[in-house]
Order: structure tokens, then sequence, then C-alpha cells
């Protein structure tokens, strides 16, 4: 594969961690609705601004679950090593995360620490605290939905090194819809299961 290929895929797997913020998962499913993305630059934060929505045929605190499951983040999104939550509200308002990326092969693998907050069942807003990533901080909304949820996703989203913003926004583009459908696929999944 050629450098720039290498470089490129190896993009799109950190830019899934720093996408998803706290999750995702690896497949499509029928039942979960297109998902709608839209990826443009932000030229005084020089980032990716992702607006992306899916709507998922499970209940909001089903997809939550999924969206907020560290400990089952690395089984979900193959690039990601680990999620460790190393510091957390009593009240469970929030926690700060590591996430560990291995995002090429034979480049060092990619640490990032991210605060989350919660309100649980609707908003969970991340914000890059250290790391590889300059820029990771967004928002999920989850909002009832017909016989569902519907997923919202908004972030600004740039790492720590140079990367031209076209790679970043292909990367996201690409990513983005699958890592929604993903979410998706885990929340029927686990619905199915109760």
């Amino acid at each position: 594969m050629p450098f720039r290929m290498n470089i490129l895929v190896g993009l799109a797997g950190l830019l899934a961690v720093a996408i998803a913020g706290t999750s995702t998962v690896a497949a499509a499913s029928a039942a979960v609705g297109d998902p709608v993305v839209q990826v443009n630059t932000d030229d005084k934060a020089k980032a990716a601004h992702i607006v992306a929505s899916i709507d998922i045929p499970a209940a909001p605190l089903v997809v939550w679950n999924v969206l907020t499951d560290c400990a089952r983040m690395p089984e979900i999104l193959p690039n990601l090593e680990s999620c460790r939550i190393v510091d957390r509200d009593p009240a469970g308002k929030w926690d700060v995360r590591e996430n560990v990326i291995k995002w090429a092969l034979l480049m060092p693998k990619l640490r990032m620490l991210v605060r989350n907050t919660f309100e649980p069942g609707r908003l969970l807003t991340f914000k890059r605290i250290s790391g590889d990533m300059r820029i990771s901080q967004g928002q999920w909304k989850l909002e009832p939905y017909a016989n569902g949820t519907r997923l919202s996703y908004d972030a600004l989203i740039a790492p720590g090194f140079p990367v031209p913003q076209f790679m970043i926004r292909q990367a996201a583009q690409s990513d983005m819809p699958n890592l929604l459908r993903a979410i998706g696929k885990a929340s029927v999944e686990d619905a199915g299961r109760k």
C-alpha cells in the first residue's frame, strides 16, 4: 500500500476514535436508518466540523448504554486498543477517559484523554483534555423519535500533527456513517436481548 494511502487509512482509524468520543461498533444493520453526515472545514479552528445523525429502532437508554460503555469499546472499535476510565463523578455526571489507539502499522500508538459530561439518556458532551489530538470536542444528543432514537452528533476534530484538510474530510466522510451504523447495530442487538 503506498505511503499516502497508509497515512489516510491510519488517519481514518484515529478519527474514528476521536469522532466517537467514546464509542462505536463494526457493521451495519438493515433495521437502522441511513446516516446523514455533513463534513465542513472550520477555517478559524483549522478543524473538521462534523454534523451527523441516524435513526435507531431502540430506546434512548439502550443507545445511551452502548454510547457510554468504555469497557466494551475495544471489542467494538478495532483500532481502539483500550478505553480506561481514569476519573469519575460519584454522582455519574462526568468521567475522564484515556483512549489508546493503534492507528497505523509501524507508527506509535496515540493517546487521548477526554472529559465526558453526561445528561443520562439525553446528552453526552466531550472535550479533549490532552493527548495526540489538537481538537476533539462536541456532543452526542439522543432524542426519542418514532419507535426509537434519533442520535445526533456535532463536533470539531483535528489531529495534533500536520494533515491536509482534504484528508481529514475524506476520513470523516467515510468513517462517520460506519460509526453511526455500528452504534445503531449494537443498540438494536442490545434491545433484542431485553
